[in-house]
């Protein structure tokens, strides 16, 4: 009987230690409103230090060919202006192809989701990310990369997208 509580306390350690690495290797970011957060995997991700003043929080992949820009609006942004608010947001860089919008459920949230091309100095560039309202105003996150990028760490990106909730107060 000894033998087995021993056993059993010594796994159980074991089991303690596996979920304190495990939790060591994420972190979470807390949206300035206090409505979402991002529980990000260090391993996949790094949030910059210093977020430019477009976006209040920014992330790369660890290989740094992925961006993912994360912002939270004092406004709503409708379904119906959505097209011409992405396309505002790319006209510095370049004209937006093949923009598509649809409807998705992340995390339990129904979000706008999209995907775009932009083509800039000979290179494909590829941007997804959604928008979605909630209790103060919208919330965004886009992603973009150099086509290859983008298809080569599509994983990633949707672990990113799945680590995004709600909080509620």
């Amino acid at each position: 009987m000894v033998k087995k509580l021993v056993l059993l306390f010594v796994l159980s350690s074991f089991a303690m230690t596996a979920q304190k690495k495990n939790d060591s290797k994420s972190k979470t970011y807390v949206s300035r409103k206090e409505t979402y957060q991002i529980k990000y995997n260090l391993d996949h991700w790094i949030k910059s230090e210093e977020p430019s003043t477009n976006w209040d929080a920014e992330f790369h992949d660890k290989y740094n060919v992925v961006n993912a820009y994360f912002s939270e609006y004092d406004y709503f942004i409708t379904d119906k202006s959505l097209k011409s608010t992405i396309e505002e947001q790319y006209k510095d860089v370049g004209e937006i192809k093949n923009l598509k919008i649809f409807k998705k459920k992340i995390n339990g949230i129904t979000v706008n989701y999209f995907t775009c091309d932009l083509e800039y100095n000979d290179y494909l560039y590829k941007y997804q990310g959604f928008t979605c309202n909630g209790k103060g105003g919208s919330i965004q996150i886009q992603y973009g990369g150099q086509a290859e990028a983008i298809e080569l760490n599509q994983s990633s990106i949707d672990e990113l997208n799945n680590s995004i909730s709600a909080i509620i107060n």
